[in-house]
């Protein structure tokens, strides 16, 4: 895939991609970054991250979910983030316009 050769040729570690328009949602390995990706069957929206192996350990949810659901991500978001010690700077990246969310 084209994009992984770009990332690993600029040392990327994370990179994230929106309104892909994928229909479905899965993970898989392509070379040395593992992909996640969420999409919509109405082929709209839709997220993909290319993670480096080495972290894609640290990814602790991939959600596509009712409003329900998107309100109590949003409320442990903040939850989590105001727990968060001073020094440390919590990296929170995705789609966040509530189609799709990625902690």
């Amino acid at each position: 895939m084209e994009i992984v050769v770009m990332l690993e040729k600029r040392m990327v570690d994370i990179c994230f991609l929106h309104e892909t328009r994928w229909k479905t949602n899965g993970v898989s390995l392509i070379g040395s970054y593992k992909l996640f990706w969420n999409g919509q069957k109405t082929v709209q929206n839709g997220v993909r991250i290319f993670i480096r192996e080495s972290l894609a350990q640290n990814v602790l949810e991939v959600t596509g979910e009712s409003e329900d659901a998107k309100n109590d991500f949003w409320n442990k978001l903040s939850n989590a983030v105001k727990k968060t010690p001073s020094p440390k700077i919590p990296l929170i990246c995705g789609d966040l316009n509530a189609y799709n969310a990625y902690v």
